[in-house]
């Protein structure tokens, strides 16, 4: 009788213990580390880093513009600071299966290193570098249906298109060119987003106003097929009150000035001439002053034709 009471004590606390193994228990979640792991360590799933996704793999572009920090005529060229959004799909990297605790996965630039990219970059640009202050500016966030996306900040210096012959009431066209520089348009796709390009705030600069912006795509032919590319061009109108200030309006001053000895007497001879000599000099030392700044081309300007 014992032994009975105690075997129907011990089934008892059985069922008061919480079934811990129960399907219906909710499972626990996979933190980051073991889900980077699972996808990028695991033998098991072959992940391939130098496999195309898909093909091809479409990659949408996204542009924000920090900012423009300077344009120089002399070289032909603009400074610009901005974020590049690439956006695509891998499935070897969905992790939707794995119960993640969080909806999406934030890398540094590290990662990046161990997963299949496009390998885009400023195919046209002068110096390209990104930033590094105080690590390198590189993020990285994977979605659990395998979506990426890489932002890149980044300094870049890219060509400029000048006409000078309206100086200094021109405006500047600046082109920076996007693409793959390892897949042709067989391999990856490159399309802009829906907002190709968002500035942060409105671009001023001492010399000039960014007034337009546009977008394009093209292809181009190279030896290994075609390329898809991707152009962004800013467009620049010149700030040109201090051209006002330092040569239109003293400029004006002097040739008033000139028409003094004309008032003046027939003996006046040494005034006279001082007066037309030194209205020729400012005339000299102001030109000069304006185009030591500007590249040396062979056609005539709006304030050359002023000038002389």
């Amino acid at each position: 009788m014992l032994l009975l009471l105690l075997f129907l004590i011990h089934i008892q606390s059985l069922h008061c213990l919480p079934n811990m193994y129960s399907s219906d228990s909710p499972r626990r979640c996979a933190n980051d580390t073991e889900i980077i792991d699972h996808l990028l360590l695991d033998t098991a799933l072959h992940y391939n880093k130098h496999k195309l996704p898909s093909n091809p793999v479409d990659v949408r572009i996204e542009m924000w513009v920090q900012e423009v920090t300077s344009v120089s005529e002399l070289t032909q060229d603009f400074e610009i600071d901005l974020y590049m959004n690439e956006y695509w799909t891998d499935p070897g990297l969905a992790y939707a299966i794995l119960n993640p605790c969080q909806g999406n996965l934030s890398f540094d630039w590290t990662v990046l290193q161990n997963i299949w990219t496009p390998n885009t970059c400023f195919v046209n640009s002068k110096k390209a570098q990104i930033h590094s202050s105080p690590f390198r500016n590189v993020f990285l966030m994977v979605f659990p249906n395998g979506s990426i996306w890489s932002n890149w900040r980044i300094k870049s210096t890219g060509p400029c298109k000048m006409d000078l012959s309206k100086f200094p009431m021109d405006t500047i066209e600046c082109i920076l060119t996007f693409e793959s520089f390892n897949y042709n348009r067989e391999e990856v796709h490159m399309v802009w987003s829906d907002s190709p390009l968002i500035q942060f705030k409105d671009i001023e600069l001492p010399d000039f106003s960014m007034v337009n912006y546009s977008t394009s795509d093209n292809l181009t032919l190279y030896a290994a097929g075609y390329w898809d590319e991707l152009t962004v061009t800013f467009v620049f109108r010149r700030r040109y009150g201090w051209y006002l200030l330092q040569g239109y309006i003293p400029t004006y001053m002097t040739i008033f000035i000139s028409w003094i000895p004309f008032y003046l007497g027939p003996k006046a001879i040494p005034a006279r001439t001082m007066i037309g000599v030194n209205a020729l000099l400012a005339m000299t030392f102001q030109f000069g002053n304006i185009i030591r700044n500007l590249p040396r081309v062979s056609y005539v300007k709006a304030i050359d034709v002023w000038m002389l």
